[in-house]
């Protein structure tokens, strides 16, 4: 249901939210998916945090941290 509702939003933050849920299942790679495609579509009410989280995700991976905006 959630991944309904980021397709029809127009900011990222359910994105974040669904990162967040992925993160904590231990669905890393999915994890990533999400918060990056939160970025893209932007609007974020709270992009640092965001960003930490995308770090955190990045680090539990072992990959290196690609650009944000």
């Amino acid at each position: 249901m959630i991944d309904l509702l980021c397709r029809k939003t127009s900011g990222g933050d359910l994105h974040i939210s669904l990162a967040e849920r992925y993160l904590a299942n231990g669905e890393w790679g999915r994890a990533r998916m999400a918060i990056e495609e939160g970025f893209a579509k932007g609007r974020l009410s709270e992009p640092e945090r965001a960003r930490r989280l995308f770090r955190d995700i990045c680090a539990r991976l072992g990959v290196t941290e690609t650009s944000l905006q």
